[in-house]
């Protein structure tokens, strides 16, 4: 089926010497879901593993404490090391407000495709082509700009409380002073790192293609390494996600969880997994090819899969009881399920079929669409709330590993264009 949609805003997509310096739920759906889960429910499977206390646990956003800065920032992909991509700390934009969204600056970054933003310290930074971009957050001011250490293919960066840290596809991880810019080191974690980084207090994880790597934020040393042999002999690339003391990683088919602090396998589960994970409470949730999975945190046991939507699921954004995601055909759209059983709640065609993830704040779904436009729905009943727009037509970065970034009344996206420039918009209320 394809949608045709109507009356919508919606475009027509028309290095340095390597260093080894030391220096984030209401019951308004329950006569449709009633409805909603006669028709969906035949394609829950539920695994009979879990007992009464392996419950999912609403909310649990934080992994016991906020982000690494103790603040409303949103320092690396999915907001928090556990990637829930909700941000319930944000409480300027509402249900109520997010249509009056009017945009207020744009930065750009040359040719080369922005990746999603974060945002700490009054600094947003994105990277793009080879490039690592800071801007301040008020105005989109360039304050400075750094080859990445091999001026290949730099991924999304993730701010951690000591370094601003960046991947890049020659297989270097750096670290930067994220107000001056300068490099602090620069590794040679060897493969290809092709995702953000995964910060905590003090560590960054990254995977690169057939290892997921531990290194300390501040000097680079690296922690522990883990080589995973995967089922189809597929790449480990997804960011990690790190919740309590354990670094979940999707590749190859599976969904492995490993010690933290001393990066030992804890248990390795086969799925049909495309995307990365994320952790909320005591479960993981990863996409796939055609299905949603949860899985129990503590040993990788099935808890719940949904396969009622089409293939190439996003990475699942939870917030308040419920998991969102993108799909394309044959069931293409935004969903929401259950998060506890996995049931159907909600589908919006309107997206059409994004492979961004899906972030949430304050009671909004924001989702860049097919088409390049932000869409903002009701994250309790999926109702359109509004939308926005690039001013000058480039179209809004709806690739996989792509998201809006929401923080202090502020949602910033990244663009992707292949006949223009790009930027990264900010849009406020006037």
């Amino acid at each position: 089926m394809l949608l045709v949609l109507i009356g919508k805003n919606i475009p027509t997509p028309g290095a340095p010497m390597k260093s080894t310096l030391q220096p984030l739920s209401t019951l308004a759906l329950a006569t449709f879901f009633l409805f909603a889960s006669s028709t969906f429910a035949q394609s829950v499977h539920h695994s009979n593993e879990n007992s009464p206390s392996d419950i999912f646990v609403p909310d649990l956003n934080h992994d016991g404490k906020p982000d690494p800065h103790g603040s409303i920032e949103w320092t690396q992909y999915g907001f928090l090391p556990s990637h829930t991509s909700f941000n319930s700390r944000e409480t300027i934009l509402t249900r109520d407000n997010v249509a009056r969204l009017t945009f207020q600056w744009a930065a750009e970054v040359g040719p080369g495709i922005a990746s999603s933003p974060v945002v700490g310290q009054g600094i947003v930074y994105a990277a793009a082509d080879g490039m690592i971009f800071a801007l301040r957050a008020s105005d989109g001011t360039p304050l400075w700009s750094h080859l990445s250490c091999s001026g290949v293919g730099t991924a999304q960066p993730a701010l951690g409380p000591h370094a601003l840290l960046v991947g890049d596809g020659g297989g270097d991880l750096a670290a930067y002073d994220p107000v001056t810019g300068d490099q602090m080191w620069c590794d040679d974690v060897g493969g290809s790192i092709t995702s953000a980084p995964a910060v905590d207090e003090k560590t960054v994880y990254i995977t690169n293609g057939t290892d997921v790597v531990a290194l300390d934020q501040l000097t680079g040393i690296e922690r522990w390494r883990f080589t995973f042999i995967p089922i189809d002999n597929g790449p480990v690339s997804n960011t990690p996600a790190v919740s309590h003391n354990v670094v979940y990683v999707s590749g190859g088919n599976s969904v492995f969880a490993l010690d933290r602090t001393t990066g030992h396998e804890l248990w390795s589960t086969a799925v049909d997994e495309m995307s990365a994970p994320a952790v909320a409470g005591n479960t993981v949730y990863v996409g796939g090819l055609g299905t949603l999975s949860a899985l129990r945190a503590s040993d990788g046991h099935l808890r719940w899969s949904q396969s009622t939507m089409g293939v190439h699921i996003s990475m699942p954004a939870i917030a308040h009881n419920r998991v969102f995601v993108n799909s394309e055909d044959p069931g293409f759209g935004l969903f929401a399920f259950n998060a506890n059983t996995g049931a159907f709640l909600w589908r919006s065609e309107e997206p059409q079929e994004p492979e961004s993830a899906a972030t949430v704040a304050n009671g909004v779904v924001f989702d860049i669409t097919d088409g390049g436009a932000l869409m903002m729905f009701n994250s309790a009943t999926g109702a359109f709330l509004g939308s926005v727009v690039d001013p000058d037509g480039h179209p809004f970065n709806g690739r996989s590993g792509s998201q809006a970034v929401v923080v202090n009344g502020t949602v910033y996206i990244p663009t992707a264009d292949f006949f223009g420039p790009n930027r990264v918009d900010a849009f406020r209320l006037p």
